[in-house]
């Protein structure tokens, strides 16, 4: 077994006494106060994370479009140069590979910011669907940059990011931050307003410096779980994987038909036409307890399906989850339950955006 690979500012993260952990053969930190204290600081100030686990693939050449629109769910030319929107990565039988962003940089330059999970199994599915490569270059960049994402109301107001406040949602620019030369983009993962800065490995050091002499506080991956979970995003390899598709996991909108041939487009519009037999619903639970990953979904005494994921919405106040079920549970309203300990306890299914404050996931409004 390899030991954990450490991002460019893993000393930074033992310097401030953070409690490491390994994530998708990653040491990052779980957490560096608390989880509320770090949950808390996004919803109300400014938080800073390190995610240089995510890979970061440039897709280049005169043929990088036209190779992006056949291997992802939305169509890379139809970006405009500067924006960026989240798409898929399917297999052939239309199971998600990934999900990730796509941020157009010029005609022929893209950047793909995809989950740390599967990296390799990734790589060698753009090279396999590449043609030998010719007019696209695709280079993995993960090991010569760093990312971190500043989240939280107050970010905008940062002095640090002041040549970026005025940037829209899912636009990028290239900018300085510090005196460094970086790439920002208004993304994120936790329901509120904020920005994805990448850099040169060198100076993550100095730009993360830089958020915190401002005042952003140091968050881990518990708070990026439980933030990113009150918002009813979700989680690649937990929430859906590839025994999961679109249609069921709640994302047929980043499925985009009305164009040419697109991996797993035939599998997809099959399943479109039969409709899917089960559903990603969001829960509340009806008391304390919480409900956990791989948890038994229960009705009438029967096992219809799996928490996928589970936790305390700090913001909230209440317990929740999300999982699958047959589609005919998944209505808002339905009353289920969840075993735990071997005793069953009641939810109810709600809406999966369980917090809707501040600023707001790609997917609401489509």
């Amino acid at each position: 077994m390899q030991p954990p690979k450490k991002t460019a500012l893993n000393k930074v993260h033992h310097d401030l006494k953070a409690r490491m952990m390994d994530f998708a053969g990653w040491e990052l930190p779980a957490w560096y106060t608390s989880i509320l204290e770090e949950h808390k600081a996004v919803r109300t100030a400014a938080g800073i994370f390190d995610v240089s686990d995510m890979g970061r693939v440039w897709v280049t050449g005169r043929r990088a479009g036209a190779f992006l629109d056949r291997v992802l769910t939305r169509p890379a030319q139809r970006l405009e140069t500067g924006s960026s929107h989240l798409s898929l990565m399917c297999l052939e039988d239309g199971g998600i590979l990934d999900d990730l962003w796509l941020f157009r940089m010029n005609t022929d330059r893209y950047l793909i910011v995809w989950n740390a999970a599967y990296t390799e199994r990734k790589l060698d599915w753009l090279h396999h669907w590449s043609d030998g490569g010719a007019g696209i270059d695709i280079e993995d960049a993960s090991a010569d940059t760093a990312m971190v994402a500043v989240q939280g109301p107050a970010v905008a107001d940062l002095k640090v990011l002041e040549g970026a406040r005025n940037l829209p949602r899912f636009v990028h620019t290239a900018s300085k931050i510090a005196g460094l030369d970086v790439l920002v983009a208004r993304t994120g993962y936790t329901g509120e307003d904020g920005f994805e800065v990448m850099s040169s490995a060198a100076d993550a050091v100095l730009l993360w410096q830089a958020f915190m002499e401002q005042g952003a506080k140091p968050c881990g991956l518990g708070a990026r779980d439980s933030l990113r979970l009150e918002a009813g995003m979700l989680l690649c390899g937990q929430d859906m994987d590839a025994d999961t598709n679109p249609f069921e996991a709640g994302l047929g909108w980043l499925v985009d038909f009305d164009r040419e041939d697109f991996v797993g487009k035939k599998s997809l519009l099959e399943i479109k036409r039969q409709g899917v037999k089960r559903k990603l619903i969001g829960f509340k639970m009806d008391g304390r307890e919480i409900a956990r990953a791989g948890y038994p979904i229960v009705r009438s005494g029967r096992e219809v399906g799996r928490v996928t994921s589970g936790g305390y919405a700090p913001t909230l106040g209440v317990n929740i989850g999300l999982g699958y079920v047959p589609a005919g549970l998944s209505t808002v309203g339905t009353v289920i339950e969840i075993m735990i300990r071997s005793k069953p306890v009641k939810a109810q299914v709600v809406d999966k955006r369980f917090y809707r404050q501040g600023g707001q996931d790609e997917s609401q409004g489509v």
